[in-house]
């Protein structure tokens, strides 16, 4: 499952503000790209977008890589968006969401709602209890409320978030496999690096040895 640009947004926003909108589209534009470009594209203060970039890299969904500047001494910062991060983080989000509304979903089933007839608020049964059945914003005598739609709505929000969280299971499924390829590729080519280096260690002994081998003996 890609993770579309506004589904990120949508992810980041709710970790950094609304106010970081701005940095996280310039983060989707471009890898290693510098603080002080960030805050001259998103004309805000640096230390501003500093704030916001550590907040990301503790929640880890950015890298970064520094560079010294060779003409004034100092180290900048080149930021970089981490997708499986930020794809892990949207997993997280889905399975809280999963929660939440399973939890409404058993107080919709087991308690009584009561609104009136504006719907100014919705108080369960204790509550409508306290307030003498009437509404405690506008007065008016409040009447059972009906939970059908209200359940039947959070039944399709809990179908359609456990479907994404399928799909983002089997994509760090095939993600981590790749990986596990790519390991298991590279520790095969370091053992071919090693064989040929014991090999041509081997030749080159060889061929110091025929070359002293090969020498004349000085005479006394």
């Amino acid at each position: 499952m890609k993770l579309t640009t506004k589904k990120i947004e949508e992810i980041l926003v709710t970790i950094i503000t609304p106010d970081g909108l701005p940095l996280i589209k310039e983060l989707q534009s471009k890898d290693n790209i510098s603080e002080f470009d960030l805050a001259s594209k998103t004309k805000k203060d640096i230390k501003v977008i500093r704030k916001q970039l550590y907040i990301l890299y503790n929640h880890n969904l950015v890298s970064f890589t520094r560079k010294k500047d060779k003409v004034k001494g100092w180290y900048i910062y080149y930021w970089t968006l981490v997708p499986e991060s930020v794809r892990f983080s949207y997993f997280k989000m889905k399975r809280e969401l999963v929660q939440k509304l399973e939890q409404q979903l058993e107080e919709e089933n087991r308690e009584l709602f009561f609104v009136c007839k504006t719907n100014c608020t919705r108080l369960n049964f204790d509550q409508a209890m306290d307030f003498e059945f009437r509404c405690p914003e506008c007065g008016e005598l409040i009447h059972q409320d009906d939970s059908q739609k209200r359940i039947a709505d959070i039944e399709t929000q809990m179908r359609d978030a456990k479907a994404e969280i399928v799909q983002l299971q089997e994509v760090r499924k095939e993600h981590r496999k790749i990986v596990k390829e790519k390991k298991k590729e590279r520790k095969v080519k370091q053992k071919v690096r090693k064989e040929a280096k014991k090999v041509n260690d081997k030749k080159t002994i060889k061929k110091q040895v025929k070359k002293t081998n090969k020498k004349p003996l000085k005479k006394k």
